[in-house]
């Protein structure tokens, strides 16, 4: 299941139409590494849609460029992915590089979870180098 699970997430990165389609309905979307402080799971699939509607939101433009996939045990895969943007009203642009936890179940994803390297993720995942 593991390389099905790699090509599912390669199908619907960077396309959140394809994305919001792979939610299972009790998603949980953790955040925390990326955002110390912020101390809650978003959970189910209507509120992890309403965080991204958000985020994006917050930006004038906004791209996710998928570098590379590891699968992860039976049903992990990890991503190293770029993320750029550039503010609304500020116009200050920025760029990441960072690894998410993607974990699929039935070929719905059921969890995320965003870190601030690759390394972190790696480590989390139990693939560090």
């Amino acid at each position: 299941m593991s390389q099905e699970n790699v090509e599912i997430v390669r199908w619907f990165f960077g396309d959140t139409s394809r994305f919001f389609d792979v939610l299972d309905d009790e998603v949980e979307l953790d955040i925390r590494p990326m955002t110390p402080g912020y101390q809650g799971i978003i959970n189910g699939k209507d509120a992890v849609i309403d965080f991204w509607r958000d985020y994006i939101d917050t930006w004038d433009e906004l791209t996710f460029e998928l570098i590379e996939t590891r699968e992860a045990g039976e049903d992990q895969v990890v991503v190293v992915q770029d993320q750029r943007g550039r503010g609304k009203g500020s116009g200050a642009s920025f760029e990441l590089r960072s690894g998410t936890i993607f974990t699929l179940r039935a070929g719905s994803v059921v969890r995320m979870k965003f870190f601030p390297s690759v390394e972190a993720a790696l480590e989390a995942a139990g693939l560090s180098e």
